[in-house]
């Protein structure tokens, strides 16, 4: 365990990323009724789109597109064809494209619950949380009795910060379906926010049991181990996500962490460049290249990253302790004090003390 101890920080008090959540989407199966009277548009568009479920199902969203394309070359007005491409677009990260999909669908079957289903996960992606909701409840009749129907609404009521009611909701959909998974998780993730880190461990390994594929689950339990300070579990947690998604840009940026926990610093830093390489917009993993340049004693260095830190998300789990430590080394006093008496008034305990020791 490391401890800078010319900062008076401790490195394993603070998070590496906060536990994230993921969405459930529906998958349209079949809705065209083909017969020996259809014609032989139809008939295609519908083996295309069976082609192209094949491929999502298998992850293959290029794939599947492709096919998708195929069939509603052939009929263009298949809602279903285009609810499952927004999947993959979604899927992807091409949330516009998604949108326009899930948009055409409905336009196609007003009544295609599914489509507003998905549409409002991709609005809540959106933070268009407002138009998301009329979404939910449009279809509030027809999946009252779903478990993933609570599990979106969590979804929403926690993207939009209300976390008791996304609770509440999570509950709801485990009440329903206690395995569950997803809700698992992000019930996870909520009580992961609130720090209540007994409960979020609980939701997470239950979840584990339940599906050992579940990467987020081995990803979230190594934030927890972390800020345990047990660092040599984490990483086996962090390196097993990693197995599932070598290149993912949050699980590089958690590792680089963890090594920077176990004085592996230069191990640490490719890591944490490798996640900025892919997400420039990753505040925790700034944060995190502050903290190398800070034992490096390279102090303009951690200045300006944790300035662009602060610039990304103020809310960055204490931020404000280390900017204000940088702003300090480089002898802009003043401008310290008042980042340090920021993060006091936010409950943060290290800003507090910094304040306190520096400032008065």
């Amino acid at each position: 365990m490391s401890t800078f101890s010319s900062l008076g920080t401790t490195i394993s008090s603070i998070f590496i990323r906060p536990a994230f959540l993921f969405y459930a989407i529906i998958i349209s199966v079949f809705s065209l009724t083909v017969t020996a009277c259809s014609d032989q548009n139809e008939s295609e568009a519908a083996q295309f789109f069976l082609k192209g479920n094949l491929q999502l199902e298998q992850k293959e969203y290029a794939g599947a597109i492709h096919y998708y394309d195929e069939a509603l070359a052939k009929k263009s007005d298949f809602a279903d064809v285009h609810s499952n491409r927004g999947i993959a677009y979604l899927r992807l990260g091409e949330l516009d494209k998604a949108l326009e999909d899930f948009n055409k669908a409905i336009d196609i079957d007003r009544t295609f619950d599914q489509a507003y289903f998905n549409r409002a996960g991709a609005l809540i992606d959106k933070h268009e949380f407002s138009l998301a909701a009329t979404d939910l409840e449009q279809i509030r009749k027809s999946y009252q009795d779903s478990t993933n129907y609570y599990l979106k609404w969590g979804d929403l009521k926690s993207q939009q910060g209300y976390y008791e009611q996304a609770l509440s909701e999570y509950d709801r959909s485990l009440t329903l379906r206690p395995e569950n998974v997803q809700a698992l998780v992000n019930r996870g993730v909520i009580y992961f926010t609130k720090k209540n880190f007994k409960e979020a461990q609980k939701d997470f390994e239950q979840a584990l049991k339940l599906n050992p594929q579940q990467e987020l689950a081995y990803n979230n339990l190594a934030l927890i181990f972390a800020r345990n300070k047990q660092p040599e579990k984490a990483l086996q947690f962090i390196d097993r996500a990693l197995d599932f998604d070598a290149v993912n840009p949050i699980y590089l940026n958690n590792k680089g962490y963890v090594l920077l926990l176990q004085n592996q610093f230069e191990e640490a830093k490719k890591l944490i460049d490798q996640s900025l390489t892919k997400a420039p917009e990753n505040s925790y993993a700034h944060r995190n290249l502050g903290i190398y340049f800070l034992h490096k004693g390279q102090k303009t260095e951690a200045l300006s990253a944790f300035q662009k830190s602060y610039s990304i998300d103020p809310s960055t789990d204490q931020i404000h302790a280390w900017l204000g430590e940088a702003l300090f080394l480089n002898n802009q006093k003043e401008k310290a004090c008042k980042m340090w008496r920021q993060g006091q008034s936010l409950g943060d305990e290290e800003s507090s003390v910094k304040f306190t020791q520096k400032c008065k």
